[in-house]
């Protein structure tokens, strides 16, 4: 297997592909939905404010703070947002107020105890260092922020496979896989603890992929390699 730093060059390109081919049809729906979400959470215990601080960590095309519009102060950092920045979609569904930037999770480009929400949808598993990542979210968030997290998460089974999967280059764009144990223990390292918790299910994502028309999903079905998106809210202890 390729060393650290050539496996996430090598998921980095073919999560520039994938977009690259997503280019003229995207859509915002996903990230209008998400947004809705945090924002009901949020407007319930008082803290999405004028003067509220976001940060999104790998915020794509768009990414979900566009949408919280309720805030003055919005910044989205993405390895590939000098890409981004280039496509005509992307830049008309962005909100213009947010402040975008390229950098990476693992290395954030802002002062100690600055932001007041973090929302890391889907990233972790698409990082060069998860776990560096998560400290430099504890450095840079308040002592009573919120964190929204969601992720892919895996049975024992369908973690052995993916890491098969992962030694032969098999799932480019995916350099780590998580249990929900994993990430239980990762919160716990953090001093992280929940505070809701929501789940797909692996068995929607089975049923979705068996009749998908994706060869590549219907495989991943019938081996059982089924993820269970969840999604919670996170602060310090």
């Amino acid at each position: 297997m390729k060393n650290k730093n050539n496996r996430w060059a090598l998921a980095q390109k073919y999560e520039f592909n994938w977009w690259e081919s997503k280019k003229e049809t995207i859509k915002a729906d996903y990230y209008k939905h998400s947004a809705e979400e945090i924002r009901q959470f949020c407007l319930n215990n008082k803290v999405l404010k004028k003067d509220t601080v976001i940060l999104e960590i790998g915020s794509g095309a768009t990414g979900i703070l566009t949408f919280l519009t309720e805030s003055d102060f919005r910044f989205g950092i993405d390895p590939l947002e000098s890409y981004y920045s280039t496509v005509e979609l992307f830049a008309k569904l962005r909100d213009p107020k947010v402040k975008y930037q390229t950098a990476k999770g693992e290395s954030l480009p802002f002062d100690n105890e600055m932001f007041d929400i973090i929302i890391i949808d889907n990233v972790l598993d698409h990082c060069e260092n998860p776990y560096k990542v998560m400290e430099e979210v504890t450095r840079v968030m308040k002592n009573d922020a919120l964190i929204y997290f969601r992720q892919n998460t895996y049975n024992l089974y369908g973690k052995s496979a993916r890491m098969l999967m992962e030694m032969f280059l098999i799932d480019k764009g995916h350099p780590y896989t998580f249990t929900m144990n994993d990430l239980h223990k990762l919160f716990e390292k953090n001093n992280f603890k929940m505070l809701n918790f929501s789940e797909d299910g692996y068995f929607k994502t089975w049923k979705n992929e068996m009749f998908s028309k994706s060869l590549k999903d219907k495989v991943k079905a019938l081996l059982f390699i089924t993820r269970n998106k969840i999604a919670c809210f996170v602060c310090k202890l």
